[in-house]
């Protein structure tokens, strides 16, 4: 990635993050997940022996498989639906996949590919990812937003009616006091 166009982008992070998630709970988290690039040490200490694949991976070989898997894949929605999948498996590896190749992946990540995932959500969903407001039960709303914590962990969201790509963004806050 040396002489990106975006390494001069400020990281919302930087150095080592704290994580006291351990073994299956902590490959299955998304955000902290690292995939085989956890090194012999992280493994132990993170309880992930026996977990994965012996071969310790670097981001930059993890890519690279990652895209030679994304190219098996013959049409958009179908790559449209391994980046998801990627997403909810490493959130790191996803974003560097697409960093590496955003101009390739844009029109499968994004417009116009993701209008026809949405269109194609109740077969292609997998898993989760946000919360589900329903107007047909405007009873359930309060209780829903609650199941997502104290309103200060969230900053923003964004609002859609589900048939199509671009919502609105609003302050939890504001959510709350509309319902």
């Amino acid at each position: 990635m040396s002489g990106s166009t975006f390494n001069n982008l400020p990281l919302s992070t930087s150095g080592p993050q704290e994580c006291t998630l351990t073994g299956h709970v902590l490959l299955e988290t998304p955000l902290f997940n690292k995939g085989s690039a956890f090194t012999k040490e992280e493994r132990e200490a993170f309880s992930l022996i026996g977990l994965l694949p012996s071969r310790i991976n670097t981001l930059e070989e993890q890519v690279t498989r990652a895209y030679e898997q994304y190219q098996t894949h013959r049409t958009p929605l179908g790559k449209n639906t391994f980046m998801t999948s990627l997403k909810d498996q490493n959130e790191v590896l996803f974003y560097r996949l697409i960093l590496d190749h955003l101009k390739e992946m844009f029109p499968v990540i994004y417009t116009p590919t993701e209008g026809e995932a949405i269109a194609n959500f109740s077969r292609l969903f997998r898993r989760p990812r946000g919360c589900f407001l329903s107007i047909a039960d405007p009873d359930s709303i309060e209780a829903s937003l609650d199941k997502w914590g104290p309103a200060e962990d969230v900053d923003v969201i964004v609002c859609s009616d589900g048939e199509q790509i671009l919502g609105t963004c609003i302050n939890l806050r504001t959510l709350r006091r509309l319902y």
